[in-house]
């Protein structure tokens, strides 16, 4: 009897989550992993600790392990130029391209674990020229390859991401002080004033839906975009949570994601102007690292212990429109409830660190809400909630914490009866 409940419990997990709106993936690897990207809605790869480099050539359903020269090292980003051709830099002196698709490595440079320069972002426009930026200040570039390589330095702090959209006019980012533009392939960098402040984020990844728009997250949790390839750059939004923002991808000049710690992600359909949070999926959370949108609906997240999330019809909105004026309690923790999976009854265990106004709300797969539990003003302290979930049906739901109208940490939980 028991192993019956358990094939149908496992059963009723795959069913219903494979109506989700993200699709947690295997990867198949618990190393963290900090760059996606897809040469089409079929072929991707994805690279990250330990050396590892994952490949799918069925969207995702499959991702499977490439062996290569970088063994144990941490690699930070990959570019596809074609079907066969693709760069991957990472830690101390690490690059190596690969021109049938992953069967074989070339190795460019691949120095010994805790020496030389550690490169975090690479950036081809034909399978010749192409660009390297990283830490110790320093930009290569290449056009041949990587057959020959010239240094040159920025004094910028490590250096994060870079786009290019041509041969000549391309960005560099590091922290908010180190955004650089060149418009003659790299021979020399200007250096761009962002609007900023008195805080100086870190900018992991741009974002570029043309060759003039543009986006970047800064990891204080502000959204900053250009309308002229990066001549001047206005603040648009900042995403009230907590937890830092790691990358940025938009589709069009409207829609985009924002994700970051804690497996938070933020989607906008105005141009950055407003974002409303994704139910990612990811439980236990993770940091996500990358994002990368085939069209309008398909597309990867990347991050922490190898996650690796999908969508087939561009994500699923969590809750409403998060402005900038709205400001978070200190402290805040949402417990998994307890037992999980459960038949009819359970108990949620929250803490708040200030008054507040609380809700905790429960909605289904499909982000409907479903009943509030909480739904008024508390003092600071630890609670338990005890839930009879009689009137429900057997299936995946999902259980949030608002914090003054504000979503604070969701979790899922599994009705069985």
């Amino acid at each position: 009897m028991k192993k019956i409940i358990l094939i149908l419990f496992l059963y009723l997990i795959s069913v219903l989550e494979s109506e989700a709106q993200w699709i947690l993936q295997s990867s198949f690897t618990n190393s963290n992993l900090y760059d996606v990207e897809f040469y089409n809605r079929n072929t991707g790869w994805a690279v990250g600790n330990g050396g590892t480099i994952l490949k799918t050539t069925n969207g995702g359903t499959n991702w499977n392990n490439v062996p290569n020269p970088a063994v144990g090292k941490p690699l930070s980003s990959i570019h596809i130029v074609d079907s066969n051709i693709c760069y991957v830099v990472g830690w101390f002196e690490t690059i190596i391209k690969s021109t049938d698709g992953g069967g074989s490595w070339i190795v460019i440079r691949n120095n010994g674990w805790g020496f030389g320069a550690s490169y975090n972002a690479v950036f081809f426009i034909d399978e010749n020229t192409g660009w390297i930026a990283g830490g110790s200040q320093r930009i290569l570039r290449t056009t041949n390859g990587g057959d020959s390589i010239i240094t040159d330095y920025l004094f910028a702090g490590n250096l994060q991401d870079m786009y290019f959209k041509d041969a000549m006019t391309g960005i560099v980012t590091g922290s908010g002080l180190s955004t650089f533009k060149t418009t003659n392939g790299g021979l020399s960098w200007n250096n761009i004033v962002m609007p900023i402040g008195f805080r100086i984020p870190e900018f992991y990844k741009l974002t570029f839906v043309n060759d003039l728009t543009g986006w970047v997250a800064g990891t204080d949790r502000r959204i900053f975009k250009t309308t002229d390839f990066g001549d001047t750059w206005s603040y648009i939004d900042s995403i009230a949570v907590n937890p830092q923002m790691r990358c940025a991808e938009f589709i069009d000049e409207n829609t985009g994601f924002v994700g970051g710690e804690q497996g938070y992600l933020f989607k906008s359909t105005d141009g950055g102007e407003n974002f409303v949070r994704e139910n990612s999926g990811l439980f236990p959370p993770a940091f996500m690292a990358s994002i990368h949108f085939y069209n309008d609906s398909i597309g990867w997240a990347v991050g922490g212990g190898g996650k690796i999330i999908k969508t087939t019809n561009g994500g699923q909105t969590l809750v409403n429109t998060i402005s900038q004026e709205q400001e978070l309690p200190n402290e805040f923790s949402l417990s998994q409830n307890y037992p999980n999976p459960f038949n009819s009854k359970t108990k949620i265990n929250y803490k708040i660190g200030k008054e507040a106004f609380i809700q905790i709300k429960i909605t289904d797969l499909s982000g409907k809400e479903i009943k509030t539990l909480i739904n008024k003003k508390q003092n600071s302290g630890n609670y338990e909630i005890n839930f009879d979930a009689t009137e429900l049906s057997s299936g995946i739901y999902f259980y949030s914490l608002y914090i003054d109208k504000i979503i604070m940490d969701n979790k899922k939980f599994v009705l069985l009866k």
